[in-house]
Formats: C-alpha cells, sequence, structure tokens
C-alpha cells in the first residue's frame, strides 16, 4: 500500500512539473504573463533549467520505484525498500585448521580476483572453507550474496538454466525476464549485475561448462567455486587446491568438537586417530561426532575400530554424512574404463602411482595409463606428485580396494598382483638398480600384499629377481621388510630350498643394519638346510656369509673356520668366483685382528690374477679387493703402497657412481693419514664420509665415521667436539642395538671424558662397555683400551 502510494505522489508531482516547464518555455520565448507575475519574465530561462532538472530527477525515481522488487514480506503491496540476498549457509561453529588456507584465499580475493576456485578431492572441506570466507568478507559486497549447490557430489547436476532463474528471482527480476534459455537467461543474469557489488558462492560445481554462465558481469563482483574437478578449461578463475589437514590442525579439529580434555587424554590415540582417517576434515569430523555421541568411548576405542582396513569406510560414518559416499559420486561419473584403471589402482599398495605401475595394474600400455591417470586426476581421485607421479589418499584407496572386490569377484585382486609381479621381473637389470628409496619402499609394499593375498611362490620368484638391485643399497630397510615378508610366505609353502635362500639374504640385512648375533641365528639355518636339501654350492655360500657375520660379532676363530671351510669348497668345486670371495672375506678377517701380513699373503695374487682377468660381472670385485690390500699396507707401514691403491680405489668408486662404497675409501685414506700423524688430513677424509653416509641415510657408516671423526678431533685437542662425535656414534649404535660396536663407541666416548677430567661419566662408559664387550677379544676394544688407565686407577 505505502509502495502505491508513493508512485501516485509521484507521478502527480511529475505531471505538476510538466505544466510548470511548459510555462516557463512560453514565457521565455515572447509569451505573457498576468500583471501581479510579470516581475518573474527575467528569471524564464534560469527557471526553465531548473524545472527541466528536477523533471528529469522525479521521472528517473518514478522508474526506480516501479522497478523495485517486492518484498516477500509484504505481500501482494511490496515496500520501497530493496531487500539484498543473503543465501550463505551458516558457518560452521567448530572450524579449526586451515589458518593458511584461508589466509592465502583472502590475498587472493585482495587482489580484486573476480573468479577464485577452491579444489580438492571429496571431504577435503572446499565448502566449509568457502562458506567460512563468505562470511568473514560479506560486508564488501553490500548489494547481497548468492549461493547454490551444483550438486556434483550427490551426483545430481543442477541445471545451470535453473540456477539463472532462481538468482534473477532473487535479484529482483519479473517472471518474465526469469524465463528463457540458458544463453539468454545469462546475458540477462549479467546486465543484472553489472553495476553490483555481489558475493556468488557456487558450491561442488562438476566442471567449467557447468558454471561458465553463472558468472556475473560486475567488475566489482566476486564469485567462489568449489570443485572436485580442477576446472583447467576455466582460465578467468585463480584456483587454489586444497589439500590433507596437518596433523596439527585435524587434532585441532577433532578436540574442537569432542573437547580439549578428552583429546588430549590420550595424545597418542588421538594422533592414531586422525592418522586413521588420513587426516581428511570430512572423516575427522565424522569421527568426532561418533565420539561425541558416545562420551562413554574412550578415543583408543574408535582407533581400534579403525585399525581394519577391511572396515574403516563402515566406520566413517554419522547420520547421513558418510566417507565411502563422498567418493561414490566421484567414481560414479568416470566412463568405465577409467572405473577399471582406477579399480586396479586399489590392488598398487606402492606409495607412488607411475604410468608404467598403472599399466602393470590395469593391464593396459603405457600411454593410455597416463592418460587415463590425468582424468583421474582431473576427477580428484588421485593426486598429482613430482616427477609425473601420483598418489592414492588412504581412504580413497580403500575405497578402490572395495570397487576392485564388488565388481571384480575374489580373484580380481590376485589377477592384477599378479601383473604387477611379472612388470616388476620385467624390470629387474640394470634399470632397477637406479631404483630410488621410494621405488624400492613401493616393492616392499608390493610383495606384502602378495603374501597376504596368497601369492606366496610369486612373491619369492620376484623378490629374488629384483634381490641383486636391492643388496647393496645404503638403506637396507626395503630388503628387510621384503625378506621378512618372503620368509613366511615360503615357510607356508614348505619348500626348504626357498626357505634356505631367504634365510640367508635375511642373515645378510640383518648384517648390514647392525643386528649381528640375529644374523648370525639365521646364517646357521640357513647352512643347515643347503646340507640337508644336499645342494653343496649353495651351503658353502651360506657358510662363507656365516663366516662374515661370525667376524663382524667378534667371534673370530669360528669366522676363520668357516672361511677356511668354505675356501677349501670352493676349490674342490672348481668354483673360481666363490674362491676369490672368500679370499677377500678372509683379507677382512684378518684385516681386523692385525695381522697384515696374512692379508697381503692372501691378497697380492688375488689382485694380479684380477688385473690380467677382470670381471665383467663384478665391477666392485677390483676395487674392494684394493680397498683391504690398501688398508693392510696402510697397517703394515707401507705407506706409499697403500696411499696408491687407495687412491686408485677411490677414483674407481668414483666412476663407478657407487657413492657409500666411495666413503669407505675415504675413510681408509683418513685411517691412513691418522697412522701417519696427519690428524687434520684425516679429519678431512673423515667428515667428506660422513657426508656421504650421511646422504644415503646409511646408519652404520654414520657411526663409524662419527667414530673416526671423533678419534681425529681428539687427536687434534678439541675435546668437546670430539665427545660430541663419540656420543653421535653411540646413539647410531644404540638405535641399531649393535652390541659390539656401541661396546667400543663408548670405549672412545671414555677417552674424551677423561681428557676432559669428567671422571664420573668416564667411569660409567666404561663400565657399560665392559658388560658389552664381555667375551670378546676385539683388536679394536683392545686399541681404545689401550687408551685408557687400568680400571680403579
Amino acid at each position: 500500500m505505502r509502495r502505491r502510494n508513493v508512485v501516485i505522489v509521484l507521478a502527480s508531482a511529475s505531471s505538476l512539473l510538466s505544466v510548470l516547464l511548459a510555462v516557463a518555455v512560453n514565457v521565455a520565448t515572447g509569451g505573457t504573463l498576468p500583471g501581479p507575475v510579470g516581475w518573474l519574465r527575467g528569471l524564464a530561462w534560469p527557471l526553465v533549467v531548473v524545472l527541466a532538472l528536477v523533471t528529469v530527477g522525479f521521472a528517473v525515481w518514478q522508474q526506480r520505484v516501479a522497478e523495485a522488487p517486492a518484498d516477500p514480506a509484504a505481500g501482494g503491496g511490496g515496500t520501497l525498500r530493496w531487500v539484498a540476498p543473503a543465501e550463505l549457509p551458516v558457518p560452521i561453529g567448530d572450524f579449526a585448521g586451515r589458518t593458511a588456507d584461508l589466509r592465502e584465499l583472502r590475498r587472493i580475493v585482495a587482489a580484486r580476483k573476480r573468479v577464485v576456485a577452491v579444489v580438492g578431492a571429496a571431504g577435503m572441506g572446499k565448502s566449509t572453507l568457502a562458506i567460512r570466507l563468505g562470511h568473514g568478507i560479506r560486508d564488501r559486497y553490500p548489494d547481497g550474496q548468492l549461493y547454490v549447490n551444483l550438486g556434483a557430489g550427490r551426483g545430481d547436476r543442477a541445471d545451470p538454466a535453473a540456477v539463472l532463474s532462481r538468482f534473477l528471482a532473487a535479484l529482483g527480476a519479473g517472471e518474465d525476464e526469469q524465463r528463457g534459455g540458458v544463453d539468454d537467461l545469462a546475458v540477462r543474469f549479467r546486465s543484472r549485475t553489472a553495476g553490483r557489488r555481489l558475493l556468488v558462492l557456487l558450491d561442488d560445481a562438476a566442471d567449467a561448462r557447468q558454471v561458465r554462465h553463472l558468472l556475473p558481469g560486475g567488475e566489482r563482483c566476486l564469485t567462489l567455486i568449489t570443485s572436485r574437478s580442477v576446472l583447467a578449461d576455466l582460465p578467468e578463475a585463480a584456483v587454489m587446491a586444497l589439500g590433507e589437514l596437518t596433523e596439527q590442525e585435524a587434532v585441532a579439529l577433532l578436540s574442537g568438537i569432542v573437547g580439549s580434555d578428552r583429546a588430549g587424554a590420550e595424545p597418542e590415540a588421538t594422533l592414531s586417530l586422525v592418522r586413521a582417517c588420513g587426516r581428511l576434515p570430512l572423516a575427522v569430523r565424522i569421527a568426532a561426532a561418533r565420539l561425541r555421541a558416545r562420551p562413554g568411548w574412550a578415543v583408543s576405542e574408535l582407533v581400534a575400530r579403525l585399525d581394519d582396513e577391511r572396515h574403516r569406510l563402515d566406520e566413517l560414518r554419522v547420520g547421513d554424512l558418510a566417507v565411502r559416499a563422498s567418493f561414490e559420486a566421484g567414481y560414479a561419473a568416470l566412463p568405465e574404463p577409467d572405473q577399471a584403471l582406477f579399480r586396479g589402482l586399489g590392488a598398487y599398495a606402492g606409495a607412488w602411482i607411475t604410468a608404467e605401475s598403472a599399466a602393470a595394474a590395469a593391464g593396459w600400455q603405457v600411454q593410455p595409463a597416463r592418460l587415463g591417470l590425468e582424468r583421474l586426476a582431473d576427477a580428484q581421485l588421485v593426486e598429482p606428485g613430482a616427477a609425473g607421479g601420483y598418489q592414492l589418499h588412504d581412504l580413497i584407496r580403500l575405497f578402490a580396494v572395495e570397487r576392485l572386490a564388488r565388481e571384480g569377484g575374489p580373484e580380481a585382486r590376485k589377477q592384477v598382483l599378479r601383473r604387477l609381479l611379472r612388470w616388476y621381473e620385467d624390470a629387474a637389470g640394470p634399470a632397477s638398480a637406479r631404483w630410488d628409496s621410494s621405488a624400492q619402499a613401493d616393492f616392499a609394499a608390493v610383495i606384502r600384499t602378495a603374501t597376504e593375498a596368497g601369492l606366496d611362490a610369486e612373491a619369492f620368484r620376484t623378490a629374488k629377481a629384483l634381490d641383486p638391485a636391492l643388496w647393496n643399497q645404503p638403506s637396507q630397510l626395503p630388503r628387510l621388510a621384503i625378506w621378512t615378508d618372503v620368509l613366511d610366505a615360503v615357510r607356508r609353502l614348505g619348500d626348504d630350498r626357498a626357505t634356505a635362500d631367504a634365510l640367508l639374504r635375511l642373515g645378510q640385512v640383518y648384517d648390514h643394519e647392525g643386528q649381528v648375533e640375529h644374523g648370525v641365528d639365521l646364517l646357521r639355518q640357513s647352512v643347515g638346510l643347503w646340507e640337508r636339501v644336499g645342494d653343496p654350492a649353495a651351503a658353502t655360500d651360506a657358510r662363507r656369509e656365516l663366516g662374515n657375520l661370525l667376524r663382524h660379532a667378534g667371534h673370530y676363530a669360528e669366522a676363520a673356520e668357516h672361511l677356511e671351510g668354505a675356501l677349501a669348497a670352493y676349490r674342490a668345486l672348481g668354483h673360481w668366483p666363490g674362491e676369490a670371495r672368500t679370499l677377500r672375506n678372509l683379507g677382512v678377517l684378518h684385516l681386523v685382528r692385525r695381522e697384515p701380513q696374512r692379508v697381503i699373503d692372501y691378497l697380492e695374487p688375488l689382485l694380479a690374477t684380477m688385473a690380467g682377468q677382470p670381471d665383467p660381472d663384478e665391477p666392485l670385485a677390483l676395487p674392494y679387493t684394493q680397498l683391504i690390500l690398501g688398508n693392510a699396507y696402510s697397517q703394515a707401514g707401507r705407506f706409499a703402497e697403500a696411499l696408491r691403491l687407495l687412491e686408485a680405489c677411490r677414483t674407481a668408486y668414483e666412476q663407478l657412481g657407487n657413492r657409500t662404497d666411495m666413503a669407505g675409501s675415504l675413510r681408509a685414506l683418513g685411517y691412513l693419514a691418522y697412522a701417519q700423524d696427519q690428524y687434520a688430513q684425516a679429519l678431512a677424509h673423515h667428515r667428506a664420509a660422513l657426508v656421504i653416509y650421511e646422504e644415503a641415510s646409511y646408519a652404520t657408516g654414520i657411526a663409524e665415521a662419527c667414530q673416526a671423526v671423533g678419534n681425529s678431533l681428539l687427536a687434534l685437542g678439541d675435546v668437546p667436539a670430539a665427545a660430541d662425535a663419540f656420543r653421535r656414534a653411540v646413539a647410531t649404535y644404540r638405535g641399531l642395538s649393535d652390541r659390539t660396536r656401541l661396546g667400543i663407541a663408548l670405549l672412545h666416548l671414555t677417552r674424551a671424558h677423561l681428557a676432559a677430567h669428567q671422571p664420573a661419566e668416564a667411569a660409567a662408559c666404561r663400565a657399560e662397555a665392559d658388560t658389552l664387550l664381555a667375551g670378546t677379544e676385539l683388536p679394536d676394544a683392545a686399541e681404545a683400551r689401550a687408551h685408557l688407565p687400568a680400571p680403579g686407577a
């Protein structure tokens, strides 16, 4: 009613002004006025201008009032006041984390970007973040905020024409303007928004095609988009990719929902819970909601329920929220070939997916697999990584495993694993030697998955094919995992030959990792099994390896017995490579026993033979022989000959690209310099070796180099630095559970404490060392003790 009255008043005023304007024009152009108002003739033209401007103003005002949208609350009459739409959903009250992401979005908006897209996998919290941002900046958009859920995650995509019709209605358009095709509606929407400051949130968009018509026309409008698609074909959008929460953010989110006291009462369980949720915001929220609904539950109880991966997605459900459902829509939108590729990836347990591994899993050629991975990345079902690789989020992997079992049947996973194992076998060779540590860890994960699936014989065959590429790596942790799983597998098969082989390889790994006594036990079992199955060559190989481990454990007499026996057996078998290896092993044994002449007697003839007949299959054999013999010359005081061999050895390792063995030659050069009282030069060599071991994360090498660095520093008089180096060696050996080497390192630390006049600390180190080294007669220990006063002195 008020609006109608205002329109009548405006119309009447406009009409009256029109009459007055006509009179003024008449007078200005020569007309006459009655006597009493004749004095106005001189003001006629200024009056014409003023009345004309006022008339135009009233006309414009009348038109705007006529077009103003009615207030829905006012019924049919409407109101003069236009109500700006405020459609943003209510923000979540327990918002946590994403501080950096929210700050980055604010920075993008402040840079006057008109279209901003937040993209990421299902459950990443894209909508929550965008709504939080929208509420934080809505005051900058006084003409209103429009919101629509475009339904990609529900599998029910909204029609852009229907969305535009609703948007136009919210902006005051009449019913006729709300009708028409999508192109016409988009034009009207851009016209309606051209002069406004409007915020538009397009939530859960399927792709660029769905949102392109929904972008407002105003330069001061902002459009926020959330999508699982990367929207690569929407060039006007500034795109921010959203990943998992950090562990700290995930814990903060959980604590905000269940209460900090409850989460803080079980910090380890709380951390385990967010890890089981893959730090996915949706999963963390669901887990927190389940805990909040069950106040009697401990956090650890829910962790136990999530521990079984087969039922984890079942547990991550509360009310109408479910992690599985958030993945299903994206999967359903894929074409069948891409669904098959995705399902195959569920059986691949490696952390990094390449086009080659994906092709093996799916049974495809590499190029189609590469293109398929790109499409899966566009759908946010895999995450692109470095060097063309991809990753699967832990929960998405579980979803892929489910789909593989449901759609492929019980044998589908085994078929994928068999293809992957065959691919690894085909890859064995020179190329596999260049695989980095992450690739080796992926191989270990695939072997474990294969053994869990019952593919025991296939897992053993593949592990054996790739072992040559793994045995000389600085980190033996992948090899340890592989042969631990394979040993259990071949024992289940009852295959004594395979079991003996696995015992030998696993014993080598434990030796490398410093757990020598455990390795000795495994090698004894291997020798016994090989002798039982009647394979003298294999039994001799195992016996030689057992001799090496016994030497590492400080059992020199028994080590010599096994190595001399292996040497005789190889000669009887006419097995020259085995004989050469055993001679080198005997050389090392007598080297650590400080018997350099026996080393020289063994290895000078061997080196002469190798120099005349190099073995192309063992390129490391010659520099290794030079290394052992060079150390023997150093012990014997033949320093010039030692330097010549050790420099040749270092150069060979450098040319072969074997950095960890090159570090061993640097240590040997350091010992040579130390023997000649060249302590600064010795320190430089040992520090160079330490850098290489650190790059390779080779723990035993780090500890040995630290001990050598400490001795050089002690000789140079830098007692505090020497003590620090010894402490690092001690800590590393403790981590390796290497009792023998730990005892020797403690003796050296005792020396540093004595030099620093710390008798109590020295006595404690000495006592622990004596306990660890009881029953052993190690030259290294004897040499360390020689620098110490007698106990009690």
